[in-house]
């Protein structure tokens, strides 16, 4: 699983930030890595938080 932040800016316009993540776990009937990519935007999104 990969996480692409970029963050990015138009001359004096407040910072703008991306995230796309890839890889994520799915199966049909049973998976054992339960991490999926919407897991893991919920992290980068609480550690964004508590930054701020």
């Amino acid at each position: 699983m990969s996480l692409n932040i970029t963050l990015f800016q138009n001359d004096k316009d407040p910072v703008q930030l991306s995230a796309i993540t890839a890889g994520g776990s799915q199966a049909v009937f049973f998976k054992i890595n339960t991490w999926g990519e919407e897991a893991f935007l919920d992290k980068l999104i609480e550690l964004l938080d508590f930054a701020n």
